[in-house]
Order: C-alpha cells, then structure tokens, then sequence
C-alpha cells in the first residue's frame, strides 16, 4: 500500500504505473518511426522515454521493484550487467530510504504546526497519484530577506510586486525566485466579472519535477487534459514556472510562448486561468497553439488572435486522445490554432475559422513569432 507522499510508494500502484510509460513509450517510437523529422514527434518520444525513466526508477523502489532486481542479478551470467543491476538496486534501496526519511519529515512538520499527526491523510492506492503540491501552507520570509535564486537582473516592475513567502510544499520548503502581483486596475477589473486575480509564485529551476507531476496528475484526472501537452523534467528546468499559493493551478513560459497552463477543479483560486494569462504576457509570453475546442475563446479574452490554423491529422493525435470526449469539437478532430498577443485585443472574442490554414506545424509557429500588431 502507498504511503501518503512523499513517501514510499507501493508495487502494485508503479507496477501499472509502469506498464503505462512502457505503452507511450511504444506508442511514441512508433509514430516516430513513420514520420523520423517531425519535431513534435520527437519531442513527444523524449518526453515518454523521460517518464518511463523516472517511473522505473520508482518501481524500482518498491518492494516487488527490488525482489526483481535481485533475482534478475542472480540469474545473470555477464559481469557487466550483473554490475548494472546491482546500481540499479542500490540505487533503489536509497530511493526508498529517502521516501519513508521524507515521510518522517513531513509528519513531524505537520505536527509541530498543527498539533495532530495526518497520519491517516489518503493513499495512492486507487491507482492515481496525489498531488505534489496538495497540502501548501505558506510561511513569510524574512522581513526584506532576498529569494534564494531570485533572477537579479529581470527588470522590476509593478507585476514583480515583493518578495515570495517560503512555500512548505509536503514538508518540503519550496522558496520560490519571486511572487507577481497584477497591477490594481488590471486586478479590480478581473474581479468585477467575478474572477480571481490571485499573484503566482515564480519556482526554482530545480522545482521543475513539481510543476510536471501537477501537469502529470491533471492528465490523470481529467479526460480533457489530452488536448494539453506535458514536456519533459529538464524542458521545465529551462523554463518559468508559476504557481498559485495552493499550487493547483500555474502556467509556464518558454521564451515568449505560453505553455502548460493548467487549473484543477480543487484549486483555492477558481476562475483564475484569465488572470494566469494576464501575468503571463506582463511577463513576455506573446504566442502560443491551442486545439480548436474551449480554449481559443479563453486565449481570446487575454488579447490573442488567430494568426494560423492546421488542419487535424490522425498520425499525429496526443496520446490518449478520445474522439468521443472531443465530439462537439469536428467531430473530435479540431485545427490547431496559433494566436499572437495584441494588447489591444484584450477583452477580444475569438472569431471560429479566424487564421489562414498553413502546411505544417512549424509555419504555424512562425507566423505566430513574426506576427505584429497593428
């Protein structure tokens, strides 16, 4: 039986966890297979050899993960990979070690701050993992102390409001490299229509595992998530992450395009995904892609038109993808739309079939970069 995170997980759990990655992984190399200098193939491969990696390695930790190990290293005659194995299982036993080291951590924390141990909080066990970034309360910092990390050289503006608090993410400490604020106005306006303006906290670069488990159970949970796509730990690492307070709800830019935004129905701050967009183009985010379904109209709202469209391709369907759930959407085939920023269209509405068709995905990126608004 899984163990609350962070702490240890249990064989069954990874064991099906593992024989999903195993599948995508797969899945991937053959679509890549058929289509080798597709750009967006190739990264979808990286991203599924990336987390059958990580996924393995948590199987490894098991108890049945480990029994395997060891038998495999008894029944295998070349040094070498007896040799790897054997780092395999070590590796694995530290791994565990460290889970139920975490777990103590984090009990003793919760503890200390709440006077009730939460020893009997929820399991993994149903076979769907928890949030990394469930159980967030925040701790102020210093008085005028400087965020380990903080980005000295980004220019200060209204939007990079104070310093962030410490954020005690599953007994961890998470010091976030800045907290945004939106300007008043933009703030008062947002909440006038009934929406949440909350700031977001600017994570670490070795955070990153945080942000993509949150986007990993979102895939999980929602069987509208297909439509987003997860990248890989170390893509993350080089990007900027933001946060709610409670961590459920983020968006995350990769140079100037909007990427991974995401909202769980849970999240503290509902109604926050305009307010999410407005802190992401103070910030430099000023493209992104989008299927044809719900979102455009969103996007439309923070001030992105449609400057591309292409038309669906079966080959190239995310993983996981439900014609079914997608129906009301052409048939559950929808363009992909690429939208620029115009700050003079926020507040805009999305006109359907607005953007000329182009031939592939990477001319649709590059009318979006080149575009200018009038």
């Amino acid at each position: 039986m899984c163990k609350p995170k962070p702490g240890p997980r249990c064989t069954p759990h990874m064991r099906a966890r593992l024989k999903q990655a195993t599948a995508r992984v797969a899945a991937a190399r053959a679509r890549l297979a058929e289509h080798p200098t597709h750009t967006r193939l190739q990264r979808r491969l990286a991203a599924a050899e990336a987390d059958y990696a990580q996924t393995l390695a948590l199987y490894d930790s098991t108890p049945g993960g480990q029994d395997d190990l060891r038998a495999a290293i008894e029944a295998v005659t070349d040094p070498h990979d007896r040799h790897a194995l054997t780092v395999r299982l070590r590796d694995a036993e530290r791994l565990r070690a460290e889970q139920s080291d975490a777990l103590r951590r984090a009990r003793a924390v919760h503890t200390d701050e709440e006077g009730t141990d939460d020893e009997q909080r929820g399991t993994d066990d149903a076979g769907a993992a928890r949030s990394v970034l469930e159980d967030v309360r925040l701790e102020s910092g210093p008085s005028g102390s400087r965020a380990e990390g903080d980005r000295g050289s980004v220019d200060r503006s209204e939007d990079r409001g104070g310093r962030s608090p410490r954020l005690l993410i599953n007994g961890q400490q998470i010091t976030p490299v800045a907290t945004h604020t939106l300007p008043g106005d933009v703030r008062a306006k947002l909440e006038s229509r009934g929406l949440s303006a909350p700031p977001l906290h600017e994570l670490a670069p070795d955070d990153c595992g945080l942000y993509r488990e949150q986007m990993l159970e979102l895939t999980r949970k929602n069987p509208h998530a297909a439509s987003v796509y997860v990248y890989d730990e170390d893509e993350y690492r080089a990007m900027r992450l933001l946060v709610t307070d409670d961590g459920k709800a983020g968006v995350a830019l990769k140079g100037d395009e909007i990427v991974s935004a995401f909202a769980h129905k849970d999240c503290a701050h509902p109604r926050a995904a305009r307010a999410m967009l407005r802190h992401a183009t103070a910030l430099g985010g000023h493209r992104l892609d989008c299927f044809d379904t719900v979102l455009p109209d969103l996007y439309a709202d923070a001030g992105f038109v449609p400057v591309a469209r292409l038309r669906w391709n079966d080959d190239y369907a995310p993983d996981g993808w439900d014609y079914e759930t997608f129906r009301a959407f052409n048939d559950g085939r929808p363009d992909v739309v690429f939208m620029a920023y115009d700050p003079a269209r926020v507040d805009g509405k999305y006109t359907p079939g607005a953007g000329e068709y182009v031939e592939d995905y990477d001319d649709g990126i590059a009318r979006a970069q080149q575009y200018r608004p009038h």
